[in-house]
Order: C-alpha cells, then sequence, then structure tokens
C-alpha cells in the first residue's frame, strides 16, 4: 500500500512539472505548445477505442519479447557462466555481440522477417535478450566457489546445484537488470513500430498511434503516456515477480 502511494505521488509531481511547463510555454510564446495534461487525457479518451487497442496490442508484443528474452538468456548465461571452458571461449561472443543495437539491424532483420509482426518481437527480444545474458552471466561467475564445493560435497548432482545454489543466485540480479532494461526495450519497441508508418493503422501499436497523429500534439502525447504506463506496468509486474521468487532477499525488510 505504501508503495502505490509513492507511485501515486509520482504521477502526482510528474502532472504537475507537466502543467508548468505547458503554462510557461503559453504565457511566453502565446500558445500552450505542449498541451496540459487535462488536454491529453480528453484526447485519449475521444480516441479510447483506438489507443486502447494501440496499448494492448504493444503490450503483447512486449510481453512476448520479454518472455522469450528470460527462456533464451538466463540458461544461455546460467551455462556459460557456470562452466569454465566453455566461458572461456564463448564470453568474448556474448560481449562483442551485446554493444550492437538491434535498431541498427533493423534492415537486414526486415530482410530475415519480414515487415510484418515478427521483426517488431524479434527487435524487442533481442534487445532484452542481451541484458538478461550478461546480467545472469555475471551473476554465475561471481558465486563463491565454497558455496559450490559445499553442496557438490553434500553430494549434490549438476541439476540439483543449478536449482539450489546457481539459479537463486542470480536471479535477483536479472530480475534488476531485466527492470533496467524496461525502458530501453520500450524505445526499441517504438522504433520497430515507427519504422513502418502508417501501416496497420493506429491499433496496431502505440509507436504507429503516435507516428499517425503526431500533427495533433494531444493524440501524439496520450501515445507517448500509454508508452510510460506500459513501461510502468512490466517494471511493476517484474518487481512483483522478484519479490515472488526471491523471497528470500526480502526477508526481515519491511
Amino acid at each position: 500500500m505504501r508503495q502505490l502511494f509513492h507511485y501515486l505521488f509520482a504521477v502526482v509531481l510528474i502532472l504537475l512539472f507537466w502543467s508548468l511547463v505547458s503554462l510557461y510555454f503559453e504565457l511566453s510564446r502565446g500558445v500552450a505548445l505542449i498541451p496540459y495534461p487535462w488536454g491529453v487525457a480528453a484526447a485519449g479518451a475521444e480516441m479510447w477505442p483506438e489507443w486502447s487497442a494501440a496499448f494492448l496490442e504493444s503490450a503483447r508484443r512486449f510481453f512476448i519479447s520479454l518472455i522469450l528474452a528470460f527462456a533464451g538468456g538466463v540458461p544461455l548465461g546460467l551455462f556459460v557462466g557456470s562452466h569454465e571452458n566453455i566461458n572461456r571461449w564463448f564470453s568474448p561472443l556474448i560481449y562483442l555481440l551485446y554493444p550492437i543495437p538491434p535498431v541498427a539491424l533493423l534492415f537486414f532483420l526486415y530482410i530475415a522477417f519480414g515487415v510484418g509482426e515478427a521483426v517488431k518481437v524479434v527487435t524487442v527480444t533481442l534487445t532484452l535478450l542481451f541484458q538478461v545474458t550478461v546480467a545472469a552471466h555475471g551473476a554465475a561467475r561471481n558465486i563463491s566457489p565454497s558455496h559450490i564445493l559445499a553442496v557438490r560435497a553434500a553430494g549434490a548432482n549438476s541439476l540439483q546445484l543449478h536449482r539450489h545454489v546457481i539459479l537463486p543466485a542470480v536471479m535477483p540480479q536479472v530480475f534488476t537488470s531485466a527492470r533496467v532494461s524496461v525502458g530501453l526495450g520500450i524505445t526499441m519497441l517504438y522504433i520497430a513500430e515507427t519504422k513502418l508508418g502508417i501501416v496497420g493503422g493506429p491499433w496496431s501499436g502505440l509507436g504507429n498511434f503516435i507516428e499517425i497523429y503526431r500533427m495533433r500534439t494531444d493524440l501524439s502525447l496520450a501515445g507517448v503516456v500509454g508508452l510510460a504506463f506500459l513501461g510502468l506496468m512490466f517494471y511493476v509486474i517484474l518487481e512483483l515477480l522478484e519479490r515472488w521468487l526471491c523471497r528470500w532477499k526480502y526477508a526481515g525488510k519491511s
């Protein structure tokens, strides 16, 4: 409940700052270059069917991308990070590919996956995948060897070692990295959706919604607000998942 109050307080501060900026431009330029929050809310309500459909479509794409990133990144990072010989050969490959922004490969991704739904999901998935992989790899490398030796000495096999030692040790760092990368993932989602212009209509994603209504600043900002709420939603989901799956991290904390 306290956390909800903190989020509401942050929203109020943002709306207040937004209103002051709009007022400044209205007083200095004679026109509100940046629409007031209530004007954006009214425009969003006016176009609610299109806005909500675009929001749900973008949320669906991001959710699929997040699932794919975790399904691929966590096992890959753990496998490479927890085996010395494999790490020696494959960690340089991960670190060479990690800095490459998927948006720079968008043209090649279009060639490989076409200009439909798949390329948008692949673009966001690649962005999140390397974030998760690097976090899992780094966390696996930082596990104390004494912990592994103790479990090995107790007779644990490889599967039990990963289940009871390695996986619990790396998941908090993986979730932290995933939450940090949500903003970058939303940015890549916006780029992937706007690169196709108005193809598919405003309901095919918030990026297209913003692109189509860019001449109406109130509707365009309504799309931006949608992206902000989308990022916040997934940030909170990841935080709740971490608190549930990594309960030991929060033991004794208020």
